[in-house]
């Protein structure tokens, strides 16, 4: 399912679409308040989340 989520409703497992590829969350992480999160993936550096970006879960 494609949405635009914030970054408080993200969830490990979501993928995330960056730099035109989608990539899966392998973990994340809070900066101190909930609407900011980093993710962490298989393969890429970890991505600091500031706003809303498209998002796919898998059903």
């Amino acid at each position: 399912m494609k949405t635009h989520s914030t970054p408080n409703e993200v969830r490990i497992g979501d993928f995330v679409l960056l730099d035109g590829q989608y990539q899966r969350i392998r973990d994340m992480r809070s900066l101190g308040t909930a609407s900011v999160r980093v993710l962490h993936f298989a393969g890429r550096p970890p991505w600091i989340m500031r706003k809303a970006r498209t998002v796919c879960r898998p059903i």
